[in-house]
């Protein structure tokens, strides 16, 4: 299991996070795919904790058959959508490439589920439209075969998911362009 696209983000979201990360905590990850955002970024944060979690059966498995970081745990199941998540407690929220390929609720719940398990910042990584309009042409492309595959799917407005994080008490503290006309926004949520 292998993501061109994850391999080529790993580093600028890497360099992002650096210096936003708490130092000690637990990072609930959703959707980690191949993990190469973890194996990738953990490093850095030794004292940070990181769990990661994806839908796809795959994905953990995956997870479970290579090495990991000492401060990545193995990968387990995860639906946003499910009312209990299995983590009881987490401090911080990662989400990289989630809420396009997502059902809208996915949004709400991410924020809302964040807030009852105690999460104080999330980082949400992706494309997003500004004001209904896309960044670029190619991730207005991007945007109609996502929508072509699942009516469900779609680059979502910056503002959507800033509403959806402000009814769970989250704000939007940093928007950091990043390479290929993504964004890695970064909420915080008064404790």
């Amino acid at each position: 299991m292998f993501s061109p696209a994850a391999e080529r983000n790993k580093d600028p979201i890497r360099k992002a996070l650096h210096s936003l990360l708490p130092q000690r905590g637990l990072l609930l990850e959703l959707a980690c795919g191949s993990l190469q955002h973890a194996c990738h970024i953990a490093p850095d944060h030794p004292e940070l904790l990181w769990q990661p979690t994806d839908i796809d059966a795959d994905a953990i498995a995956h997870g479970q058959q290579i090495l990991l970081p000492d401060n990545v745990h193995n990968p387990i199941h995860l639906n946003a959508l499910e009312p209990d998540w299995p983590i009881p407690k987490a401090d911080i929220l990662y989400a990289a490439n989630l809420l396009h390929i997502s059902d809208p609720a996915v949004i709400r719940a991410v924020f809302r589920r964040g807030q009852s398990i105690g999460v104080t910042q999330a980082f949400i990584y992706g494309p997003f439209m500004i004001d209904g309009q896309h960044t670029s042409p190619g991730n207005r492309q991007f945007d109609a075969d996502l929508r072509r595959r699942d009516p469900g799917w779609g680059i979502r407005d910056l503002d959507e998911v800033a509403k959806a994080a402000s009814a769970a008490g989250f704000e939007l503290t940093h928007s950091l362009r990043m390479p290929a006309n993504n964004l890695l926004l970064h909420f915080t949520r008064a404790t």
